[in-house]
């Protein structure tokens, strides 16, 4: 789940089917699988703005409908092995790592203090 889906019902319905089959959706299983198949998801914006005048639902919107749809399903909570992108925060220790590294080149050898992100 590394882009945005268009079809969201039709991409809901093959990811659960790929998670409650241990990816084999041509063989209907006699339990749900616990723990589920890794899954890496990015970018948990609920929303964002748009040309339109009301903020659009993003990709963590969709993550949301997986999540209580799965949970439903299967009575047990999805959970992911990765979350990438913003706000998360590998992403973060990330970005300080890379910001340590510039900072040493540019003679900084103290550890950095404060770090503010924005955008």
């Amino acid at each position: 789940m590394i882009g945005e889906p268009v079809r969201w019902e039709s991409y809901l319905q093959l990811i659960v089917d790929l998670l409650i089959t241990k990816g084999q959706p041509d063989h209907s299983p006699a339990n749900f699988p616990d723990p589920h198949l890794p899954i890496l998801a990015c970018n948990l914006d609920l929303i964002f703005m748009a040309e339109a005048p009301m903020p659009r639902f993003g990709h963590g919107a969709f993550l949301v409908c997986l999540e209580s749809l799965y949970e439903k399903i299967t009575g047990n909570p999805l959970t992911y092995t990765a979350i990438l992108g913003k706000p998360s925060e590998i992403t973060y220790r990330y970005a300080e790592h890379v910001l340590s590294k510039v900072a040493r080149r540019m003679g900084y050898d103290r550890p950095l203090q404060k770090i503010y992100f924005f955008g």
